[in-house]
């Protein structure tokens, strides 16, 4: 009897989780399908190819062969397709998620654009409970290589060795203020655009800091449709940092956007800017033309540091170089009070 007790127990506790792990499992099914039917009935339709689900006893896996999707993206017809796609979660834990991806992701418009998104693999973290949002999201992409080619631009082609995207509730603000802090990182960047324009073939870091008021991530309602509700509620883009690195070339930004009733950018944003002189050359100005272009910046932004200054830490720590307000407004881009470029609607 003491021996048979506890077996007993193990077995009925071994049919209870199997019991759950088969009730949840048939439960994930049933609410893919239901998204799959509110997607179809909107016009989007994705399919899901030798769909698995496995995980048993702790896990819910659930895979798909080569997922796709075709309908209406930002009023353009478009296709698309992705390798390999697993979602996992916990039995005990369902509302965290973690997404694995292989590439390729092949996007096609039936207006002629592609783009094509190869890597080597991706990975996302989902967080967030069912009508209550999101609350933290997480992407990285290892040794992502995209194109991009369109019949009224020239073709791009960029490729890093890792890009990740990152993006969580702000603590300690109400839920009604939508606040979200935003972070992301781009490590040994290929861009021949910036060749073309800068000489060199220098790799490019870039860093992203941020925090973004009355968002709704994950929202689906196209982005159109999302900026407009953004902007007339008021949403702001706090830009608590922005750096770009390409060799002895570097560029920091700092401030504050949100969008006009003409759907354009404006703001201020604080340029510090490394290189100058290096920069105005590489557009084939001359080295006086580019002690000019220092004496410029010394008098919109706060002036070039002496040699006596950028010695001492205590002043120039990092010898950022040349400081420049940057103010978008009305449709303009202004370095000072110089106007340098238009600005065009974003949708």
């Amino acid at each position: 009897m003491r021996i048979f007790l506890p077996s007993l127990a193990l077995g009925l506790l071994f049919l209870g989780v199997a019991g759950f792990w088969a009730f949840a499992s048939w439960r994930t099914g049933r609410e893919l399908d239901a998204w799959l039917d509110r997607e179809a009935a909107l016009g989007r339709t994705w399919t899901c190819p030798d769909r698995a689900i496995a995980g048993f006893p702790f896990r819910l896996e659930v895979s798909c062969g080569t997922p796709s999707f075709t309908g209406v993206a930002d009023g353009r017809s478009v296709s698309g397709s992705l390798g390999r796609v697993m979602a996992v979660a916990q039995i005990y834990n369902p509302n965290h998620v973690i997404v694995e991806a292989q590439g390729p992701l092949a996007v096609r418009a039936q207006s002629g654009e592609t783009l094509d998104l190869d890597f080597t693999l991706a990975r996302a973290s989902i967080m967030g409970k069912p009508g209550a949002g999101l609350d933290r999201f997480s992407l990285e992409i290892s040794e992502p290589r995209l194109k991009i080619a369109s019949s009224r631009l020239p073709p791009i082609s960029v490729g890093a060795t890792m890009a990740d995207f990152h993006i969580r509730r702000t603590p300690d603000r109400p839920t009604a203020d939508g606040a979200f802090d935003v972070a992301s990182l781009v490590q040994r960047a290929s861009v021949p655009m910036l060749d073309q324009w800068l000489g060199g073939s220098d790799t490019t870091d870039a860093t992203v800091l941020a925090t973004i008021t009355r968002a709704e991530p994950l929202a689906g309602r196209g982005l159109p449709v999302e900026l407009e509700r953004w902007r007339t509620e008021g949403g702001r883009l706090q830009l608590s940092q922005f750096s770009v690195t390409r060799g002895t070339k570097r560029v920091d930004a700092a401030g504050t956007l949100n969008i006009d009733e003409l759907h354009r950018l404006q703001g201020r944003l604080d340029l510090t800017v490394a290189g100058l002189d290096e920069v105005l050359q590489s557009f084939g100005l001359s080295p006086r033309n580019a002690a000019i272009g220092g004496l410029i910046a010394s008098v919109l932004g706060g002036g070039r540091k002496s040699q006596a200054q950028a010695a001492a830490p205590q002043q120039d720590p990092a010898g950022k170089g040349v400081m420049l307000p940057l103010r978008l407004d009305n449709g303009k881009v202004m370095l000072g009070p110089i106007p340098v470029a238009n600005l065009v609607p974003l949708y």
